[in-house]
């Protein structure tokens, strides 16, 4: 049997494994690609997490135009380490039906009550989507609390253990691992206690929940839930996760008893899905957590690890570059610009600036913007990579900031316009130019001679 996500694009049903899906949430914040695959729909940020948006009306040939996808659902995908968030318009429900193809297929079709139901493989995400995963610099290990729900809201992670689902509050949850990934030390402790986890440097202890709760079954589980609590960590080793579920508290069936495993439930996808009580998560932290302390010169070196960048428009759009990579800042009016013949169209001409000259970059068209050239406001950026300069028009800078490395969530590819996002100090988005994309195309390493 298989766990399906069933979600709408247009007129089509569709379904996803729900062991592909990290997440589920309603688009807000976008920040448009340019120059990107006209599939990319821009980028979007959920928690502190930065995800490139995936079209799937242009994947499935449904649409020429995606739109604004703000106020629609996005499903967050893993494919093999390249997260992306698919936008589409529904979820329905998750289900169980019975397999009858291969996930090597490229779509998967099943009758379902009367209607064909098409499953997006791996295989038909990996021929439709050809641009690079988004490397960031997010504490990956131990996800935090930066996820921001709604107070009506509660989020869960529903997990299996055999043939039954339960559920554990997301505000506990840091990090979901791979069994098979991380090494465990066994411990003699209670029963249901297996050992210790090395996880990126941290000891986790960690408990086998069908152990726990006297579910008959050899196998030791897929994954670890890592809880944490004031810098204390322990581990529910469960067989794997469902889903991620956020319910209004009206939806919650609140228990009374304070001594039980589980105290409250909710209805999903047509099971009663128990929920593991914060007093025995509290008790568990309490009890077995191993705490983890952080000095504070550890302290005082994360707090360096940030980052500068220039914030500039081109026309109405704004963009971000890395301080590193900035040479100088020149007024368009104090450089002497010459025309240049060229099939290049971003190419405006040659300007010299001292015994230097540079091709002047001009990305006015390719922006669907206009540089107002009189304005004293209007820049020129000369960009230098590996030994390479070129010149950048630009309307005008507007900051420098300095974010958190964290913040910055850049594509493995420096074939791109755009290299990356940053969320800036008010919470925005901020698309970074890619100097490397420039300047090996029109960057100019030796000197004019006068």
């Amino acid at each position: 049997m298989l766990n399906i996500l069933e979600f709408t694009v247009k007129d089509l049903l569709l379904g996803l494994r729900t062991e592909y899906i990290r997440y589920i949430f309603d688009i807000e914040q976008v920040e448009p690609a340019p120059l990107m695959p006209d599939y990319v729909a821009g980028f979007t940020v959920h928690g502190k997490y930065i995800y490139p948006l995936i079209c799937m009306e242009k994947i499935l040939e449904l649409s020429d135009n995606c739109g604004n996808p703000a106020g629609k659902t996005a499903i967050t995908v893993d494919i093999e380490g390249k997260v992306y968030s698919l936008v589409v318009d529904e979820i329905l429900k998750i289900q169980e039906i019975e397999e009858r193809s291969s996930e090597n297929d490229v779509v998967n079709f099943y009758n379902l009550q009367g209607r064909v139901l098409e499953e997006i493989t791996p295989q038909f995400l990996k021929k439709k989507i050809n641009i690079p995963p988004v490397r960031q610099k997010v504490e990956t290990v131990f996800l935090g609390k930066e996820s921001i729900h709604k107070e009506e809201e509660i989020s869960y992670i529903i997990f299996g253990l055999k043939d039954r689902w339960f559920a554990v509050n997301t505000d506990f949850v840091r990090k979901v691992e791979d069994i098979e990934t991380v090494r465990m030390t066994p411990v003699n402790e209670d029963n249901w206690i297996e050992g210790v986890f090395l996880i990126k440097g941290i000891p986790v202890k960690a408990g086998n929940m069908k152990k726990l709760l006297n579910i008959p079954d050899s196998s030791l589980g897929e994954s670890l839930i890592i809880l944490e609590k004031d810098k204390k960590y322990f581990g529910f080793i469960v067989d794997g996760i469902v889903d991620i579920y956020t319910l209004d508290r009206a939806g919650i069936n609140r228990g009374s008893s304070t001594d039980s495993i589980f105290k409250d439930f909710f209805v999903y996808s047509n099971r009663i899905i128990p929920v593991v009580s914060e007093d025995f998560i509290e008790e568990v932290l309490s009890k077995h957590s191993l705490e983890v302390v952080e000095t504070g010169e550890k302290h005082r070196k994360k707090s360096k690890n940030k980052v500068d960048i220039l914030v500039f428009r081109i026309g109405n759009e704004k963009l971000g570059l890395k301080m590193e990579n900035l040479d100088e800042v020149l007024k368009l009016k104090e450089v002497h610009l010459s025309s240049y013949p060229t099939e290049h169209e971003f190419v405006k001409g040659i300007i010299a600036k001292g015994n230097e000259s540079y091709y002047l970059i001009s990305y006015e068209t390719a922006l669907k913007q206009k540089i107002d050239t009189e304005s004293e406001d209007t820049k020129i950026l000369v960009i230098a990579d590996k030994g390479f300069k070129v010149a950048v028009l630009i309307s005008d800078i507007q900051d420098i900031i300095s974010v958190p490395e964290e913040n910055i969530a850049e594509l493995e590819d420096d074939t791109l316009f755009v290299k990356g996002t940053v969320i800036d100090k008010k919470g925005e988005l901020l698309n970074l130019l890619n100097p490397r994309w420039i300047t090996s195309r029109y960057g100019s390493t030796k000197p004019v001679k006068k």
